[in-house]
């Protein structure tokens, strides 16, 4: 027997966990989520940008979601645009938020006096003054977002009017692009691109809610609680002949015995029983048996 032969057969295989034996399983496809959630932000975030742009009319609405490349994602963000670099999450995934330089232009145009029309060659940056009417725009539309998702905190990160150049993706990294198109007579269009893998981090969790069953309301509680019932107490229950209440005149007097044990009644459903007395010189009935049939102490 060889040394090589005696140190092959005791040779130990490896056990690894059954976490490391498993197939991991593959993201789950969340672009139907990211597009609805496009379409909630733009009912949010119109009232706010109809206010900042002085246009109480202004159309804005979802273009919906579609999956680019990082070079697909500078062409639809264009040669210049207000960019910014947002973090996220416990990883600080990257949201990128565009929008177009020509828009910022022309609001500025009409700010001025303007017709708001800028047909001339974009400058190769933006102004100052577009600058930050892009950051008062910016502000809305994460304002918007953190409405729609309040357990996630974004950070301000880095901004660039070259997206090609600002984008933080891996050149081979499949990004998902929500884009909404604002007016409808010079339309432009807002931009929110991030990697596909990440949207997991951005929306919420849609955790399946365990079936409870119903439980009944208490009389002390909503809608019942504040609900009028006519209760009603008789003092004398007694048989009198027909002869009698016949001849009935005024003084007569007419001997009754008290019930000691008083039903009080809501409709034929007897609640509670007790005896007669007088508070404030006013008949009273004491409780001294509920419909649960328990004595006071």
């Amino acid at each position: 027997m060889t040394q090589e032969g005696s140190s092959e057969r005791d040779r130990r295989t490896a056990g690894h966990c059954d976490a490391l034996l498993k197939r991991r399983a593959a993201p789950a496809d969340l672009s139907a989520d990211f597009e609805r959630f496009g379409e909630r932000l733009a009912g949010t975030l119109r009232p706010a940008l109809a206010a900042a742009c002085s246009d109480p009319a202004l159309q804005l609405r979802s273009l919906g979601v579609r999956s680019v490349t990082r070079a697909e994602l500078g062409e639809a963000c264009g040669p210049i645009a207000a960019n910014s670099l947002h973090r996220f999450g416990a990883d600080e995934r990257q949201l990128l938020l565009s929008l177009e330089a020509r828009a910022l232009l022309e609001q500025l145009d009409r700010t001025f006096g303007g017709t708001g029309i800028v047909e001339h060659k974009l400058p190769a940056e933006l102004p100052t003054s577009a600058e930050l009417l892009a950051r008062r725009l910016e502000k809305q539309i994460l304002a918007a977002i953190a409405a729609q998702l309040p357990e996630v905190d974004f950070q301000p990160g880095e901004r660039g009017s070259d997206a090609a150049r600002l984008c933080p993706f891996e050149a081979q990294a499949q990004l998902s692009l929500l884009e909404l198109e604002v007016g409808d007579t010079r339309p432009w269009r807002i931009g929110v691109a991030l990697e596909t893998e990440a949207l997991a981090a951005l929306l919420p969790r849609n955790t399946p809610r365990r079936a409870t069953q119903p439980r009944k309301a208490e009389a002390h509680e909503a809608p019942f609680a504040g609900l009028p019932l006519t209760a009603s107490a008789t003092l004398v229950d007694m048989e009198v002949p027909l002869h009698r209440l016949a001849d009935l005149q005024p003084g007569d007097v007419l001997p009754i015995m008290v019930a000691r044990n008083v039903p009080l009644r809501i409709g034929d459903i007897v609640l509670a029983r007790g005896s007669i007395g007088e508070v404030d010189d006013q008949v009273a009935l004491q409780i001294t048996q509920t419909f649960s049939g328990k004595e006071n102490q």
